[in-house]
Order: structure tokens, then C-alpha cells, then sequence
């Protein structure tokens, strides 16, 4: 009962003190600026819209917004000097050490950045003016008091999908959606202020009018990085299940990620460049049919990803590092490795070239009369393969020719596996049904 006491002294304390300082600084604004008005400023933003197959032509716009920072920064020293202040962030500290509050991250808690600041932006993005309106001003002070009971925190963040489109938007898992990129986005990634990499000083990093997203929401436990991190993870999945679904040419980039509340750290954290994990191939379009598949096909490459080994894990990465390979070479070699992960096992040591063509002549060939066909194709992948690793000579037309036949394997096989002995911890139950279907 005392400390639930204490507790609620120390909250009546944080919103008694919460309301002076923002009265005080609203005070002192008007007096900096001279007037109630929020003073605004203007925002140019540049993105690139789609002007023909395979090409895109620049557009700038002007947007206006209210210039809170630049309010901050008039205001700080006065308000520094002041003794609400102080008391103000006083009153914060002595929350979050008595009821052992953890940051939203691994850093640790400033008051100022974390509270006070966003607390004032807040509350002037609520009213649009310099007037103190207590109920307003409670309604901001609650929310930060939320903000600080609750266990953890929400992370919000999107992964930009160049090349890609559906025929609608759609749900990965509750947590995860796909749409196409919004007004608010464009204008966050194409501001001239912003400090990332589709910025004015690389004109193809624009942001695309045409570009996918998808959305995700994450818990981040108070004191760790673990929502901010996951966003990674997630990236370099669905690039592996865009990969193994189908073909198409799709560039993927994690975008922003931030708080879904004002209150943390202000501001988000940003990307990096799109990398193209596809080369040379038209857009990667899912139809309405192939959506729910996809959704279907996710799921259950998840949990095979979030295991700790499984035999299917190296075919996947070489499938996922062929696409954003600069020398077609290295591409093909990589489309082998993973094809002779999948057709061979440890314990063969011999007539591998052999075992590699007819294994996997059976499963691409849909009827025993194509088995030749495909044991052709599959030999010349495999000499190629040697001929690159061995520092041989091979011509680009033969590159041209064997890497959508040698990506169309990989992703053909490693499918059947996936479908049939996913559960399964290596290749050798699945080598023997394709032994077996040999002499049957």
C-alpha cells in the first residue's frame, strides 16, 4: 500500500511540475517570437516518379510545416535558466528511479531528449499555437505517464520494395503488412534535410512514388535493442522468400524505424542503400492468386529460418547471395553450391558430377522423356561451375544462357525439399525417395 502510495505522489509530482514547465516555456516563446503564432517553415521534398518502362523522371514539391526545433533551440537557454527546469526534470529522474523504469533502448534515460522536449513539440503539434490549455496539456502529460509504465515499447518501421507490386496490399502476419508507399513516407525520405541515403546528392536513391513497403510493428523490451535489431532479420527474410517464391527483379532496403509514441529518443533511425537482389529481370509482380501463397509460403519459412542449422539453409543463402552478385560468375557458382547442397550428401566422395546431373534430371523433368534434357543442362552448370572456380575462362553468352536455367533449378528444387522434408534434419531422406524413383 506505501508504495502504491508512493507511486501515485511521485506521478501527481511529474504532472504538477509537467504543467509549469510548459507554461513557462509557452510563456517565453511568445516573448521570443512576439506573437501566439507557431512560426513555420518550408520543406522541399524530391521523388521520383515512374515515366516509362524501366525509367523514372525527378519531381520537386514544397511542403510547410511547423518549425518546432527551430522554436526549441529560440527558447532553450531561457528556459534552462529557469527553475522549473530543473524541478521538472527532477521529477522525471525521480520516477523512473523509484519505480525502476528502464529506457526504450539500450542507452540511457535523458530527461531532456527523452521527455521534456518531446513533452513541448507534443503538446505545440496538439494546439498549433503558444496558448497553455490545461485539459490539452494534461491529456500530452498522460501519455508520456503511459509511455513510462508500460513494460515495453513499440517500434515501428518500414523495408522499402523497389521493382516489387501486388495486386493489392496484404498481411505477412498481424505484425507485418505489405502497401504501397504513402504520401507521409515519401515526403519523410525525399525532405532536403534528410540525412540518409536517398537524398538531393544521389538523384538515383530518390524515393519512388512507385515503391512497395512493408510495415511492421515491433515490441521492444525496456532496455534493449531487441525490437530495433529485429528489423534486419526480417529484411534479409523476406528477401530469401522472394528469392525462393518466384522470379522478378525486386531491390529491398531497410528504410526508417522509430517509436510509434513521441517519447524516447527523438527522432528515428535510417537505412541504407536498396540492394538488388535480382539482376536483369523485369518487376516482381505477385497476382491476386499468388498473394495468399506467398502469405502461406512466408509462415512457414520463418520458422525454418529461426531455426538454429537446417540442411536447407545454405541452398537458401547461395539462392539469396547469387541475386546481388556483380559478376555473373560468382552467380552461377553460387546457384551450383546450393544445387549440390541439395543433390549430394557428406558421405558421397565419389561420381559426384554424375549423381548431380541424373538426381536432378528427376526432379525437374515432368516426364521420364525429359530426364536427358535436364541431365544436359545440369552438366553444363556443373563444368561450368569448375571451370570458373579453377580460374578457366567462360563466355558471357554461356553465362547468359545457363544462370536463369541454373536459378530456375535451384529454386525448383530446394522447393520440393522445402515442401516434402522440411522437418527433416539433413538431405538423405529426400536423396533416397529420388534413388528410388530412378529404378522404379
Amino acid at each position: 500500500m506505501a508504495e502504491h502510495d508512493t507511486n501515485n505522489d511521485l506521478e501527481v509530482q511529474v504532472t504538477a511540475n509537467c504543467h509549469i514547465f510548459l507554461k513557462k516555456a509557452i510563456e517565453i516563446a511568445v516573448g521570443q517570437f512576439g506573437s501566439s503564432s507557431v512560426p513555420e517553415r518550408v520543406v522541399h521534398c524530391r521523388v521520383m516518379e515512374p515515366s516509362g518502362p524501366g525509367r523514372h523522371t525527378g519531381k520537386e514539391s514544397e511542403h510547410t510545416e511547423l518549425d518546432v526545433y527551430e522554436v526549441w533551440y529560440q527558447i532553450r537557454s531561457a528556459i534552462h535558466s529557469q527553475q522549473v527546469w530543473e524541478n521538472a526534470e527532477d521529477a522525471i529522474q525521480s520516477y523512473i528511479n523509484a519505480r525502476a523504469v528502464e529506457s526504450t533502448g539500450p542507452w540511457p534515460h535523458d530527461p531532456e531528449w527523452q521527455y521534456l522536449v518531446p513533452l513541448f513539440k507534443t503538446y505545440l503539434e496538439s494546439t498549433n499555437a503558444f496558448v497553455y490549455n490545461r485539459r490539452q496539456a494534461q491529456k500530452v502529460i498522460n501519455m508520456m505517464l503511459r509511455q513510462l509504465s508500460s513494460p515495453e515499447v513499440e517500434v515501428l518501421g518500414f523495408i522499402i520494395l523497389e521493382g516489387f507490386e501486388a495486386e493489392h496490399p496484404f498481411q505477412l502476419e498481424s505484425n507485418l503488412r505489405v502497401r504501397p508507399i504513402e504520401e507521409r513516407e515519401l515526403l519523410m525520405l525525399g525532405r532536403d534535410d534528410a540525412l540518409i541515403s536517398f537524398g538531393p546528392y544521389d538523384f538515383s536513391r530518390w524515393p519512388h512514388t512507385d515503391w512497395w513497403v512493408c510495415e511492421t510493428r515491433l515490441s521492444n523490451p525496456r532496455g534493449t535493442s531487441i525490437g530495433w535489431n529485429r528489423i534486419h532479420d526480417i529484411t534479409d527474410n523476406i528477401a530469401s522468400a522472394l528469392r525462393m517464391f518466384k522470379s522478378g527483379g525486386v531491390a529491398i532496403g531497410f528504410g526508417t524505424h522509430q517509436l510509434t509514441s513521441p517519447f524516447g529518443r527523438m527522432g528515428r533511425t535510417r537505412g541504407g542503400k536498396l540492394e538488388q537482389i535480382t539482376v536483369g529481370q523485369s518487376r516482381y509482380v505477385l497476382s491476386i492468386s499468388e498473394i495468399p501463397k506467398f502469405v502461406k509460403f512466408w509462415r512457414k519459412l520463418r520458422h525454418l529460418v529461426e531455426r538454429p542449422q537446417h540442411y536447407l539453409h545454405v541452398p537458401l543463402r547461395r539462392m539469396r547471395a547469387a541475386g546481388t552478385r556483380a559478376q555473373k560468375e560468382d552467380a552461377l557458382v553460387d546457384y551450383v553450391i546450393g544445387l549440390e547442397a541439395l543433390l549430394g550428401t557428406d558421405e558421397e566422395q565419389t561420381e559426384l558430377s554424375y549423381r548431380f546431373r541424373v538426381r536432378g534430371s528427376v526432379l525437374l523433368a515432368n516426364k521420364r522423356s525429359e530426364r536427358k534434357t535436364h541431365m544436359k543442362v545440369l552438366g553444363n552448370l556443373y563444368r561450368l561451375r569448375s571451370v570458373i572456380v579453377h580460374g578457366g575462362y567462360v563466355t558471357m553468352d554461356e553465362l547468359e544462357e545457363y544462370l536463369p536455367l541454373a536459378e530456375s533449378a535451384l529454386r525448383r528444387i530446394w522447393n520440393w525439399y522445402f515442401k516434402h522434408y522440411c522437418s527433416e534434419t539433413d538431405n538423405k531422406v529426400g536423396i533416397g525417395r529420388i534413388d528410388a524413383d530412378l529404378v522404379s
